[in-house]
């Protein structure tokens, strides 16, 4: 059973790490940056909307990546005590 915990820990880490690192290619890919919303657009020119918009994106996708990765770095601590 520890085995198990360990493998899925494991699993859980590279699945969030290669989301953290592969966001600027998923938000690219599946053109994520077209649902973002932008406050304050008439402030802004169109470049630099569509520079927001993507940053956002890659930025969302990042804290999925992380909140994927953390629940196996704590499953981690508490397996390796």
């Amino acid at each position: 059973m520890l085995l198990v915990l360990k493998i899925f820990a494991f699993a859980l880490l590279a699945a969030g790490a290669l989301t953290v690192f592969g966001a600027r290619w998923l938000v690219s890919k599946y053109n994520l940056d077209r649902n973002m919303k932008v406050e304050h657009e008439y402030e802004m020119s169109g470049e630099e909307i569509e520079q927001y918009k993507y940053n956002k994106a890659v930025i969302n996708v990042k804290m999925l990546g992380m909140i994927i990765l953390l629940p196996g770095l704590i499953l981690l601590l508490v397996l390796f005590k």
